[in-house]
């Protein structure tokens, strides 16, 4: 939601970063520019978890670093 927010659509995303993120996800640029912009960083080990549900407190710093 953030990507679409700040229309980020013509983003050219760095390598990856994570191994649970596969290139062709529908979020791989999203997740990609969250982290080149300081947004994310992930939950450590090379991990993303896109299939876990954020807590208040993770949405809260994503918009505080945004």
């Amino acid at each position: 939601l953030l990507w679409r927010y700040c229309e980020m659509q013509e983003y050219t995303a760095s390598p990856g970063y994570f191994t649970d993120v596969p290139a062709d996800a529908y979020y791989y640029e999203a997740v990609l520019w969250a982290v080149d912009n300081g947004i994310t960083n992930g939950m450590g080990n090379g991990k993303f978890a896109p299939d876990q549900v954020c807590t208040r407190g993770q949405i809260i710093t994503f918009l505080f670093y945004m």
